[in-house]
């Protein structure tokens, strides 16, 4: 029986699949087909991939929107976007509260992005999350 996943190690599985969509550029269907069929998503899980499928072009330029007018969506690393997308994307498909979000996504960033970038994370998450 495999080991049971805590809350954030699932949070991670749907950053990390985030990443590779925005990486990899297929099309929705095929995302989704890869989903359903080669990962163990759970119910909530499915949610948020779903809603991120639905949603990512307004919602990246929702980030868009939102960054400082020195900075623009092309200039962040595809991490940064795929952790601020998949958060926003938890927070309106599940309706997890917003304070475990960002200290979630900042416990993420700490392992998987660069430290130096969590208050930018934070602020960003801080705004689009309302």
């Amino acid at each position: 029986m495999p080991k049971r996943k805590t809350q954030w190690e699932k949070r991670v599985d749907v950053f990390l699949f985030t990443y590779s969509c925005l990486m990899n550029k297929k099309t929705n269907s095929a995302i989704l087909k890869e989903a359903y069929e080669e990962k163990e998503f759970d119910a909530n899980q499915m949610k948020i991939i779903e809603y991120y499928l639905a949603n990512k072009d307004k919602i990246i330029e929702l980030i868009a929107k939102n960054l400082s007018k020195t900075w623009t969506i092309d200039r962040l690393p595809e991490t940064v976007i795929a952790l601020l997308v998949s958060s926003y994307c938890e927070f309106y498909a599940i309706k997890t509260d917003k304070k475990i979000i960002i200290d979630q996504a900042l416990i993420t960033a700490n392992r998987y992005i660069n430290t130096k970038i969590k208050s930018f994370i934070n602020a960003i998450l801080d705004k689009i999350l309302i």
